[in-house]
């Protein structure tokens, strides 16, 4: 009997616990309001990753409503977080939402495009960052990458959530009527850029919705 990806994914969420009840109610409004927040299964290996490098300075591009900079800065106590997010609304959202946590004096917000930002960050020094989350527009990818390493150390850990994109990366058949189909192109080659990168040693996962993994190995020479 074949065992489905559903009941493998509920098996393993049957194990997720918050690290912290602030993120209870969190997740529920955002699960119930389709926001798109990190799912459990990443959340998980998010804490892997975090434990392993021990960050002092994270870079997220794509705050959404601020449930991944809440964990983040949960997660982490020591560490300083900078996170963007294009959309006006979410970024209200998720300005209100991190000073209800009273994470405000280490979660610095701006709203904007996510290379933009992160090159403005550049521009005025401050760089250093030794962890990055890219979760916003996905055939954006690529440019948002390339300006993140601008501001991070070698030996930086960068993780690109969302590159199965609920199947289609892998086969059109998750896309019977062609909507998605720049996207899928633009992941395609995202893909195999990062794998390809000799900047980058890069592990994909097929935990959550996808996820690559890549250590900065810094400037090629």
């Amino acid at each position: 009997m074949d065992i489905t990806d559903t009941q493998v994914r509920d098996y393993f969420n049957s194990f997720y616990t918050p690290i912290d009840d602030r993120l209870i109610s969190f997740r529920q409004v955002g699960e119930r309001g389709m926001v798109p927040i990190i799912l459990k299964e990443t959340e998980s290996v998010l804490k892997m990753l975090l434990d392993m490098k021990k960050p002092e300075k994270i870079l997220e591009i794509g705050t959404a409503i601020g449930y991944s900079s809440t964990f983040f800065a949960l997660y982490c106590p020591e560490a300083r977080i900078y996170t963007i997010e294009k959309d006006e609304y979410a970024h209200k959202a998720a300005v209100s939402n991190i000073s209800k946590s009273a994470l405000d004096d280490r979660v610095t917000l701006l709203m904007g495009d996510g290379q933009e930002q992160t090159e403005k960050l550049r521009d005025e020094g401050v760089d250093g960052f030794d962890f990055v989350f890219i979760d916003a527009a996905k055939s954006h990818y690529r440019r948002f990458l390339e300006s993140a390493v601008t501001v991070c150390k070698p030996g930086a850990v960068l993780v690109s959530d969302n590159i199965l994109m609920h199947g289609m990366t892998v086969t059109e058949d998750c896309d019977p009527r062609d909507k998605h189909k720049s996207n899928i192109r633009k992941m395609r080659e995202y893909v195999e850029f990062i794998c390809r990168d000799k900047r980058f040693h890069t592990t994909l996962f097929s935990v959550g919705d996808g996820l690559a993994v890549s250590i900065y190995m810094g400037k090629n020479e």
